[in-house]
């Protein structure tokens, strides 16, 4: 099989100046691509900003014989978005692959949690997926080809203590991506999820007082997760979902470590009544959450096609 590559596309990796980011810059690179490397340069919680650490991967790849170039904007205005899309045309003349990786991340119990905070948070992660896709959508539109990606993750989809917001905006990013994938599927334009772990400086609090000194307890030391989930280890599902050849759109994959698992909606068969009653959904409510013989669907044309189906099983004639 021949190796997949993207000599003549061209990517976008917001925050890539390190990390994960730094990462897929780096394999999309390796395979030919041309990249831009976008990085505001921020500390964790989002302040300050320096262009250096996108400079610094830009001359990595160059270093090792790929093309790339750096870009410092925002990807929480409009305007900032705008900036990075226009990097890419100026320097290359077109989009191929957006792939959104910028985040930060702050901790507070929920009743702690201002609405400042959550909003800090939303724009960088959720706002920042809508308006960098927003910036590279008539591109790709023109060229009949995109690949979008959004990075999610297990603490936002499953759900994690202090972390309310975080669960709000990587949740959000996989809504965003199917509707994404419903509307780009006649311009050539697919879009996905990708939920990831890996030990970057998000993990900074993740691991208790002393788990150094504890390296043989598999998945809850630092050093474990030294050895085994390098970010360098997500990028390969990276780089294909953000090839040609990726078949899917609007799914949800999950990489950590090496190992890849697809994730996604599913919808029991249930239960109904035309004269359905509270009483009725206590009495039932086995048949309801049984998984036996479940759904899953893709746009939400599907499933109303499909509940519709079983109201007039009912006798919805």
């Amino acid at each position: 099989m021949d190796d997949m590559r993207f000599e003549r596309r061209v990517a976008i990796v917001t925050g890539g100046g390190r990390g994960m980011g730094r990462a897929h810059c780096l394999e999309l690179a390796r395979r030919g691509a041309k990249v831009v490397v976008n990085d505001l340069g921020t500390a964790l919680d989002g302040s300050g900003s320096t262009t250096g650490l996108a400079d610094d991967v830009v001359r990595e790849i160059v270093e090792a014989g790929g093309i790339a170039v750096a870009n410092g904007d925002s990807v929480t205005t409009e305007e900032g978005a705008a900036g990075i899309a226009k990097t890419a045309i100026d320097a290359f003349g077109r989009i191929d692959i957006l792939v959104h990786n910028a985040g930060t991340a702050t901790y507070a119990p929920f009743a702690e949690m201002s609405y400042q905070m959550y909003r800090d948070l939303v724009s960088v992660h959720l706002d920042g997926g809508f308006l960098t896709a927003k910036a590279v959508w008539p591109h790709m539109q023109r060229a009949g080809y995109g690949r979008i990606i959004f990075i999610t993750s297990q603490a936002g989809l499953s759900g994690f203590p202090h972390m309310a917001h975080y669960g709000a905006a990587k949740t959000g990013l996989v809504g965003l991506s199917r509707s994404l994938a419903v509307e780009g599927a006649e311009f050539g334009i697919k879009a996905n999820t990708l939920g990831v772990a890996a030990l970057t400086r998000m993990m900074d609090n993740f691991f208790e007082t002393g788990d150094d000194d504890k390296p043989d307890m598999p998945g809850s030391s630092e050093n474990w997760w030294r050895r085994f989930l390098r970010p360098e280890m997500v990028s390969p599902v990276v780089a294909y979902l953000a090839h040609e050849e990726c078949p899917i759109t609007g799914e949800i994959l999950d990489t950590s470590g090496g190992h890849v698992a697809f994730q996604f909606l599913g919808t029991t068969p249930g239960f109904g009544d035309l004269g359905l009653t509270a009483e009725m959904v206590r009495d039932n409510f086995s048949t309801i959450v049984d998984p036996k013989g479940y759904d899953v669907f893709k746009p939400a044309s599907d499933f109303l096609e499909w509940r519709n189906g079983k109201i007039i099983d009912m006798g919805a004639e």
